[in-house]
């Protein structure tokens, strides 16, 4: 039987690391948690007396009885980048550099078509 193994890289779990300590820390000042507060709940639940020795078990641990108590960890907004627009403007640029024989709306659509595989007519894909 053949066990299956993740491989991650080392900066990957560096990057997990350091968003799940910012959690705790986030957490921390949600539940309105003084140092002596923070230092018992850390000892209680994994022995350590600093979140920088947890392992990922560690961490996950204490995470877990933040939400128990109410903590959410705040995610990141995601705000979209107006992909339309931009390619509007890459293409207007890309006609005053002179590297377009016809820099038109009607231009940009067929090409868009071609590279996509399919007709676009007025922005909506067909």
């Amino acid at each position: 039987m053949t066990r299956f193994v993740a491989h991650t890289s080392p900066f990957a779990a560096k990057d997990q690391r350091r968003r799940e300590l910012g959690h705790i820390h986030q957490g921390r000042t949600a539940l309105g948690w003084t140092e002596d507060d923070y230092r018992f709940h850390l000892v209680e639940i994994t022995g350590a007396a600093s979140s920088a020795d947890l392992d990922a078990a560690g961490r996950a641990k204490v995470l877990a009885h933040m939400a128990k108590l109410g903590f959410r960890p705040k995610s990141r907004s995601f705000k979209p980048f107006g992909q339309p627009e931009k390619i509007k403007w890459l293409w207007k640029k890309l006609d005053e550099a002179g590297g377009l024989r016809d820099g038109s709306p009607t231009a940009l659509l067929a090409f868009v078509g071609r590279t996509i595989g399919t007709e676009v007519s007025n922005g909506a894909v067909a």
